[in-house]
């Protein structure tokens, strides 16, 4: 199989028009950049515009549609684009089988476009995708890390004949991480503006609200980067969006769990790997669980559980505080342990009032 990046395709596609092309990634927005060249250089190849045939393979796609296109001629006899959507990225055993059959004698008029998330290890060692890693373009498609997004911003915006400065793509990358779908829309309305300017950071927030998107997983990455701005900005976006709070819960008393688990053990001289074993921690996340462990004071791992047994009771209704300035805490302490012991205290008990106290830690 040959694997390239989505900057790499349309070259890719100017040296010839595989069977299948795979598009498989988490990013939305360059997942439908990849679409826009396929279609783009298939109108430079092909005489007659192709026809297209879209299909979402949920749990009650039909798949002998796959077979019956395949062994079909084109209406008009031109060239025909099989655009087939997996939205959990699993076939399922007719798909599998409708795929490995198709792979065996692919129509050379015709193109087979798999799209969907990003694929996990079962799927990369499936039979239907490795019957056709042979045939296949496969374009990786990964979204681009939090470091890489204020360039990444910056060229999206070049490609709207748009100037930007370093803080107004910094600003972006904070307000769109996420939902980077939605920042392509704000750049082309700004692009038909007669004579843009150079966007700043005043502009954007005049014109500009706070898009960013995560899950509870995104906190959880910030939490484990102990990056305090970012896991206090992930959470207010979570708690925007109205975040299920039991997900949200079930994540952060984990985080606790684990940690405190460790701290425990470490105190005590116990091993660790009883601790991973039980919360099923990944072999390469364990060094970065136990740093953390060890930043931590018996003072803190305290706080926490408190602070987690609150939230607990809090969510349930047994406790009449605010549920979210109570998980601003809990998430400053674990993003944050070696925090000063006069704010680490003020963290434990100061819950009771709605404040931007954390804002300012």
């Amino acid at each position: 199989m040959q694997a390239i990046f989505p900057e790499q395709l349309a070259s890719s596609l100017q040296q010839r028009i595989p069977p299948v092309i795979l598009l498989f990634g988490d990013e939305l927005l360059l997942q439908h950049d990849c679409d826009e060249i396929i279609r783009h250089t298939l109108s430079q190849h092909l005489s007659n515009a192709p026809e297209y045939q879209r299909w979402r393979a949920d749990a009650e796609f039909d798949w002998s549609q796959l077979s019956q296109q395949q062994q079909s001629m084109s209406l008009f006899g031109s060239f025909t684009v099989l655009d087939i959507e997996l939205p959990e990225a699993k076939p399922g055993k007719p798909g599998s089988d409708a795929l490995v059959d198709y792979i065996k004698q692919p129509n050379a008029d015709q193109l087979l476009i798999l799209k969907g998330p990003r694929l996990k290890k079962e799927q990369l060692n499936s039979r239907w995708f490795k019957a056709l890693a042979a045939a296949a373009l496969q374009v990786k498609i990964f979204t681009p890390k939090r470091s890489q997004l204020p360039r990444f911003i910056m060229q999206r915006a070049q490609r709207h004949q748009l100037k930007l400065s370093q803080t107004a793509a910094e600003l972006l990358s904070n307000w769109f991480e996420g939902n980077l779908f939605a920042l392509e829309q704000e750049f082309i309305k700004w692009s038909l503006l007669p004579n843009p300017p150079l966007i700043d950071e005043d502009q954007i927030y005049e014109r500009v609200a706070d898009s960013s998107q995560f899950d509870v997983f995104g906190l959880q990455d910030s939490i484990a980067a102990q990056d305090l701005s970012q896991a206090i900005h992930r959470l207010e976006r979570l708690l925007d969006n109205d975040v299920e709070l039991n997900i949200l819960n079930w994540m952060l008393q984990r985080e606790v769990q684990i940690i405190s688990q460790l701290y425990l053990n470490g105190q005590h001289g116990l091993d660790s790997q009883a601790v991973f074993k039980q919360f099923a921690v990944w072999s390469s996340q364990q060094p970065a669980y136990s740093a953390r462990a060890n930043a931590h004071c018996e003072n803190t791992i305290k706080q926490m559980i408190a602070l987690a047994e609150r939230i607990e009771r809090a969510i349930k209704g047994d406790r009449d505080e605010p549920v979210d300035v109570l998980l601003y805490h809990l998430v400053v302490l674990l993003s944050s342990p070696q925090l000063p012991a006069s704010i680490i205290q003020q963290l434990g008990v100061f819950s009771h009032v709605e404040s931007d106290f954390w804002r300012h830690v």
